[in-house]
């Protein structure tokens, strides 16, 4: 019969292992930043794949913890990852601003821009939301919160633009 491991025990080591993912999440922004100012996009999967795989282990650990009986311990470790995952949070919103700003700097989409900028307006709109309720709202820093604002601001301007920034519009019939 197998064993049943404790769930304290494993969230623990697993919240030590976040820290690599979030240094992981930090250096993909750098390389994506890069690449869009330069109109390379590979950067940006790097970055894609490390928010994706930081997230699901903030999931795991999450379910860890809940497995795990109440008491001072859990708690510490819901506060840790609420802090862990406000401050991964805070970084994507601002990285998303700032890769949507480099595109949004193109005259026109290179290939494969339309895609990430896509993507990046889902994520924006996303982070923009999580982050202005609870309980992220009350653990956001000083720094944050102008980018909460801007995103709100930048989120509306698309919207009043969509259909001439993304094509929406619909085609004319010959």
């Amino acid at each position: 019969m197998a064993r049943t491991a404790d769930p304290l025990a494993e969230a623990e080591r697993f919240m030590a292992a976040l820290d690599e993912k979030s240094a992981a999440v930090d250096s993909a922004i750098a390389g994506a930043r890069a690449g869009i100012a330069q109109s390379a996009f590979a950067a940006y999967k790097k970055f894609s794949d490390a928010i994706a795989d930081f997230d699901g282990f903030c999931i795991l650990i999450e379910y860890r913890i809940k497995k795990a009986p109440p008491g001072p311990a859990r708690a510490s470790l819901e506060a840790r990852l609420l802090t862990a995952r406000t401050h991964a949070m805070s970084r994507m919103l601002a990285a998303s601003i700032e890769l949507i700003g480099g595109l949004a700097s193109h005259k026109e989409f290179p290939l494969g821009a339309k895609e990430i900028f896509l993507r990046e307006l889902r994520s924006l709109y996303a982070l923009k939301n999580a982050l202005s309720q609870e309980p992220y709202a009350s653990q956001l820093g000083a720094e944050t919160a102008p980018d909460v604002e801007l995103a709100e601001k930048i989120l509306r301007e698309i919207i009043d633009k969509a259909p001439a920034l993304l094509e929406l519009t619909p085609a004319k019939p010959d």
